[in-house]
């Protein structure tokens, strides 16, 4: 018999971390172009190039503070372990390994941390963002936490 097998994960986590990327990207091209045409002219190109590496800066403390890179790819929910994904890195996480689960907010963007007794090859801390239909719901949010809590209890006492 087949395990019944739930995506817990936003199933497009891949795309919107690419997104992330891609607009940074995108706004320090729009700021950089007028500083490159701009270099063949007599002009003092200090002010331009501070400003640019200023945003680079800021942007890449954005998307530090966002733990873009730590977000899992895909989690699925198969009754007694999770199958994590990032790229193509793929794991096994039995309940018995997880000591919390928790809603956690970084730069307004809801995901669920979970916390593992022992480090897999993915870390210690396994990060993802819930399915859309969620986003708008922190309670709901909430719930799927918990449950993953209360099962990686009940795995943990028996």
């Amino acid at each position: 018999m087949r395990e019944a097998m739930r995506l817990l994960s936003f199933k497009n986590t891949r795309l919107f971390k690419r997104g992330i990327w891609l607009s940074a990207a995108a706004l320090v091209a729009c700021v950089a172009i007028p500083f490159v045409l701009d270099a063949g002219s007599r002009r003092n190109p200090f002010p331009n190039l501070f400003g640019l590496c200023a945003l680079c800066v800021c942007i890449a403390y954005f998307i530090w503070n966002a733990r873009i890179h730590r977000l899992v790819d895909e989690v699925l929910d198969c009754q007694d372990h999770l199958k994590v994904r990032r790229g193509s890195t793929e794991e096994v996480i039995r309940f018995s390994n997880i000591a919390a689960a928790e809603v956690s907010i970084s730069v307004g963007i809801h995901r669920i941390t979970l916390r593992l007794r022992e480090s897999t090859k993915l870390g210690r801390q396994i990060d993802f963002l819930p399915q859309a239909s969620l986003w708008s719901s922190p309670s709901g949010v909430q719930r799927v936490a918990a449950s993953l809590s209360e099962r990686a209890s009940q795995a943990a006492k028996g």
